[in-house]
């Protein structure tokens, strides 16, 4: 860290000159003194620098002009100018220039040599390097202390605001690992912002909100594996002791990266371990009752307890690809207990599994608790983050769970043959669906299927008479002919016709139960088919 250009007045040569623009400008930083000899100086300039000259290479007012403007763009801290060898006195287009800008002009006296100025300024931007290291190493070790004594976040975020003197608040991505809650309202960081500290992977400089006030802040990320679990913020910093700010918060994320991935695996270590008690609850027939139903006290199972079996996906491939990973199912699991407490959440091959409490609800009350848990993972997980959900019966003890998952299987099987879109399907509702879910691909029922409906189809293809249509809204209607017609908007004729020309095709007649029953099963089979 260098030193402001106000103490820098202080020293040396600088003491004996004066600032003609830019006084408001004093808190800008010095790290190098430069003296210029080229034309084209601002080629080689980094920004920061105490420029000196005596204007040799500039003459034309023009030229001093957009010479100012260049220092400024590259945020040179100050221009002094010793005149009288060259040009007299300090050219008016330099001065009214430099006022624009807002650049710190200094005017050197006669006696006052370059040397005068630049090894007593270069000396204390040395000394100030040298105590920034310093400052550097004392606060790396004060944070490895913490870390070391496996101090908490709380004890990381007083920690720093000591070090830092700001107010310092740090952010999870992972809603599972608890952080203080600030007393203020701050905003989030946006995507954008989000990728670029991936990117850069070290403590950028961004503009926030704090009550609705708008603050300049250093944001340092929180990596594991390379990706943005959480950022630390220092609300507001000094330009004088911004590099040593940017030093501590980024040795701070260090130490809480390890921190986010001890909890982070302590975490999903505890997820495993759920994951391992839901299939032995669910599968494993070695295990005697009385042992599942003690290890499920640690996850708040009770057998005499009422539950449903829910099976899910999400809309990410590559779960349906791999299987669910832990840390995805750790946050499902600790976002549903937010509100659900006593659900028991793990992952069977591509699908998650709750294993969800429902006391002594009623069917409808069950189905509305469904659909306000797809709700609430679609608000606090990801938009449209269920594709499909498989609901069992209600159930109590471990023999009735284990029928509930098998149900919830085939809920979730049938109801994705049935739709492509976004469905929760109960096996209470699924009627006569529950048999033939259990024959698809069957060459039996596809036999029943093309001597019953397929007839029909293959009809209504070269024909368009309508023939299933006409058959689904019959059983729709409940067979009442006058409903029917109507929903179809055709004559009842037309529709005692299409129902004989039906019988005529398929050999059974909606006139006697047992063509009733085959062309019905016929229909469901072609739902289940499509």
């Amino acid at each position: 860290m260098g030193i402001t250009l106000k103490n820098a007045m202080k020293i040396g040569g600088l003491k004996d000159c004066r600032i003609l623009t830019g006084e408001e400008r004093l808190s800008n930083v010095i790290d190098n003194v430069t003296i210029m000899e080229v034309p084209d100086i601002t080629r080689w300039l980094k920004g920061r620098e105490l420029l000196l000259t005596s204007l040799f290479t500039k003459n034309e007012p023009s030229e001093q002009r957009l010479f100012i403007r260049q220092l400024a763009d590259i945020n040179t801290a100050a221009l002094a100018i010793k005149p009288y060898h060259y040009v007299g006195e300090i050219p008016e287009a330099i001065l009214d220039e430099a006022k624009k800008v807002n650049l710190p002009v200094i005017e050197v006296p006669e006696k006052v040599s370059y040397l005068d100025i630049l090894s007593p300024v270069m000396s204390a931007v040395f000394g100030n390097k040298s105590i920034l290291q310093d400052d550097i190493e004392q606060a790396n070790k004060i944070l490895r202390e913490v870390s070391i004594s496996g101090g908490g976040i709380a004890d990381f975020i007083k920690t720093l605001e000591s070090l830092i003197q700001n107010v310092i608040t740090i952010e999870s991505q992972l809603p599972f690992i608890d952080v203080p809650t600030p007393n203020f309202k701050i905003s989030s960081l946006t995507d954008k912002e989000i990728r670029e500290m991936e990117l850069i992977k070290r403590p950028i400089r961004l503009k926030r909100h704090y009550n609705d006030e708008e603050i300049s802040c250093i944001v340092a990320p929180i990596l594991l594996d390379g990706i943005v679990y959480g950022y630390i913020t220092s609300w507001g910093y000094r330009s004088e002791n911004l590099q040593l700010d940017l030093s501590i918060l980024e040795q701070a994320s260090i130490f809480l990266s390890l921190e986010f991935l001890r909890l982070k695996v302590k975490h999903d270590v505890e997820q495993q371990y759920k994951n391992d008690f839901v299939r032995e609850l669910l599968f494993n027939n070695s295990i005697s009752f009385q042992d599942l139903i003690e290890r499920g006290k640690e996850h708040q199972f009770c057998n005499e307890k009422n539950y449903a079996c829910i099976l899910f996906t999400t809309g990410n491939e590559e779960d349906k690809n791999k299987g669910v990973d832990v840390t995805k199912v750790s946050r499902i699991d600790y976002v549903i207990r937010q509100r659900w407490p006593n659900a028991i959440v793990g992952s069977i091959r591509e699908h998650i599994c709750i294993i969800f409490p429902i006391d002594n609800k009623t069917k409808k009350e069950i189905k509305h608790q469904c659909e306000v848990l797809c709700n609430y993972l679609d608000a606090y997980v990801g938009r449209r983050f269920v594709t499909h959900m498989g609901v069992g019966k209600s159930c109590a003890g471990i023999a009735e769970l284990r029928e509930s998952f098998t149900q919830a299987e085939h809920a979730f099987k049938l109801g994705k043959e049935m739709t492509n879109s976004y469905a929760i399907t109960f096996y209470e509702d699924l009627g006569v669906y529950r048999l033939l879910g259990e024959l698809i691909g069957n060459e039996g029922l596809l036999d029943f299927f093309h001597d019953t409906v397929g007839k029909l189809i293959k009809y209504d293809e070269s024909h368009n008479l309508k023939l299933v249509e006409t058959l689904m809204a019959y059983f729709k209607h409940n067979e009442n002919l006058k409903e029917t017609s109507g929903s179809l908007f055709i004559h009842v004729n037309t529709l005692k016709y299409r129902i004989q020309k039906i019988a005529s095709l398929t050999g059974y007649s909606l006139n006697d139960t047992e063509g009733k029953m085959m062309l019905y099963l016929g229909l469901k089979i072609n739902e289940l088919s499509r």
